[in-house]
């Protein structure tokens, strides 16, 4: 009964509720939907890859099986490994040798059951080199920053999977310049360590596109480096930062402890925490202890908001965007906002599959690797300040306090008062052509006209 309130919860936090008497007939549990494979979940009704894997994030921090050993064809004793385990496995991204841990098997077992199921780790698309190009093009277009992993991550979005020496050709072909300056900006990383999964995430907020009144909010767990959530948003206040908080809660589970800074925009999610868990569970500090989303915010900018950065400030340049004009942030934030969130979760999906070149492995199997083998126990004694804290401490370089303003969100009654005439002029804002200033500038005209 238990496991069948869990499902009925996880699908319909996705807004699948309605496929729950599909669940539920089929007996389908957290722990079974784990080891479904794209097909049998395409039967039960999920028909988007996406959904799938969001379904099965969800599902994996309730755990799977491990194999037990059954008699097989020949009268000896052979472990029990389903296919649809190692299409899950196999799908999310796992290594042979890391699929052989997880289930506590050795490497050859897991390479015999592959051969017995026809299944191959790798399975490249027959595709013309023009378009691939094509598509790399259209990808780079959108991504102009990111790296080779992630642009051969949202090909594979588009269904294109090709073997890593076709990529690096076709980037030679189409983007030779942005390939060297990518490669220049490349950052070391430092030690770190966490137990596992969900028992420290950091947050904040960044403030790059500030200036236009855009704020990105954002999290990720200490552990994997998956991130819990990101997302833009046009204020800084604490009940959106709690808000966003709780859409990874819903989706990841709730975090052991908390790292932020001491800014009063997280003051709603120390409250949470602090209820929740208790003393220790909401860790404040300067930003030099919290790297790990520091470090993210680099990633984020040189993936998604350095075009829109740039863009803007075209657009202020040429004399069509006043930032100090609240009408034309209002325009803005209608025209850009949702192209900005959309981005966001192309690149989180990019980013969760990509592979730290330090792990040598995603954070998304990092995730689900250690909700399998080191779930999240109960608290333990340490040392709460350091906890979490990545490399030398500079707290000494860093004034603590709460000096970052909270911003707050462009006039409700602005919106109210223009919202059905842009609704009405540009119902859908193109921002591929011209990249979204011919749409904005229409809309500033219908404004100034109805003033």
């Amino acid at each position: 009964m238990a496991d069948e309130q869990v499902m009925q919860e996880i699908l319909k936090q996705h807004g699948f509720e309605h496929l729950f008497h599909k669940f539920k007939h089929q007996k389908i549990s957290p722990d079974i939907l784990c080891q479904l494979s794209s097909y049998e979940m395409e039967e039960l009704g999920v028909q988007n890859r996406s959904d799938m894997m969001n379904l099965r994030i969800d599902c994996s921090k309730y755990g799977t099986s491990k194999p037990i050993k059954v008699l097989g064809n020949g009268g000896l004793k052979e472990f029990n490994i389903p296919k649809s385990i190692l299409e899950n496995l196999l799908d999310i991204g796992f290594k042979i040798s890391e699929i052989s841990k997880l289930l506590s098997v050795s490497e050859r077992t897991v390479y015999r059951r592959m051969t017995v199921y026809d299944l191959s780790k790798t399975s490249f698309s027959a595709i013309e080199d023009d378009v691939l190009d094509t598509n790399l093009i259209k990808v780079i277009s959108d991504f102009p920053r990111c790296g080779e992993s992630f642009l051969r991550i949202m090909l594979k979005r588009n269904g294109i999977s090709i073997p890593r020496w076709r990529l690096r050709d076709s980037i030679k072909r189409v983007d030779e310049n942005g390939s060297q300056e990518r490669r220049r900006g490349r950052l070391h990383r430092r030690i770190y360590n966490v137990e596992g999964p969900n028992y420290l995430w950091h947050i904040d907020t960044n403030h790059k596109l500030v200036r236009w009144k855009f704020i990105i909010v954002g999290g990720i767990d200490g552990y994997s480096r998956l991130i819990m959530f990101l997302k833009c948003c046009d204020n800084n206040q604490a009940k959106t930062i709690l808000e966003c908080f709780r859409s990874g809660i819903s989706r990841y589970g709730t975090p052991k402890r908390v790292r932020s800074d001491k800014g009063l925009e997280n003051i709603l999610v120390a409250d949470f925490m602090l209820g929740l868990n208790g003393e220790g569970s909401m860790i404040t500090g300067p930003s030099t202890h919290n790297q790990r989303i520091e470090r993210l915010w680099r990633d984020v900018y040189e993936g998604v908001l350095c075009y829109f950065y740039h863009l803007f400030y075209y657009m202020e340049d040429t004399g069509v965007l006043d930032p100090l004009n609240e009408l034309h942030l209002l325009v803005l934030h209608y025209i850009f906002m949702d192209d900005i969130n959309r981005k966001i979760e192309i690149w989180v999906d990019a980013w969760s599959c990509h592979r730290l070149r330090t792990t040598r492995s995603s954070p998304l199997a990092l995730w689900v690797a250690g909700q399998l083998q080191n779930p999240v126990g109960p608290v333990s004694e340490i040392d709460i300040q350091n906890y979490g804290v990545e490399g030398f401490d500079n707290s000494t370089l860093e004034q603590d306090g709460n000096s970052r303003p909270v911003f707050c969100p462009i006039s409700v009654t602005l919106w109210q008062r223009y919202r059905d005439s842009l609704r009405n002029s540009v119902p859908i804002p193109n921002t591929t052509k011209n990249h979204g200033i011919d749409d904005f500038i229409k809309c500033v005209n219908i404004i100034s006209q109805s003033q």
